[in-house]
């Protein structure tokens, strides 16, 4: 796992593993960077891991019934029931194919800005991590 903050959005990469717990609670701890948390943007693109249980609740704890909008790019199913059961305390948080970064990124409602960061950042994380989940075509408008 892996992720970069690009202002008031994050944009996180998951390999095919659960997190480790250490790097799970720096990510979490990041959370609270930009206040109010409503007003940040986060964009999960997953190779099929995501937080276990225990990380998830942890995310929940530190939301604090904030509804941040989240849109998670992903073919997995296991990171498709972690993000179904984040959305029980998060309502804003949507499902999407790796091929749909465009419809994931107009969801969020990033700025011009932040939709020209988006494919340079993921890709410095996918060849951080060595893994490649988002469909080739990473042209945004």
């Amino acid at each position: 796992m892996s992720w970069r903050r690009l202002g008031r959005l994050v944009v996180t990469l998951h390999t095919a593993d659960v997190p480790n717990d250490p790097e799970w609670s720096e990510y979490v701890s990041q959370a609270d960077a930009i206040l109010p948390l409503e007003s940040q943007r986060i964009l999960v693109v997953s190779a099929g891991g995501g937080p276990s249980g225990a990380q998830r609740k942890a995310m929940v704890h530190a939301l604090d019934g904030a509804q941040v909008p989240v849109a998670i790019l992903t073919n997995s199913l296991l990171m498709r029931g972690a993000g179904i059961a984040i959305s029980w305390f998060n309502p804003h948080l949507k499902m999407f194919g790796p091929d749909q970064l465009q419809p994931a990124i107009d969801y969020l409602g990033l700025t011009a800005w932040e939709r020209a960061e988006v494919p340079v950042a993921l890709a410095h994380l996918e060849e951080e991590l060595g893994v490649s989940v988002v469909t080739p075509d990473r042209r945004v408008a």
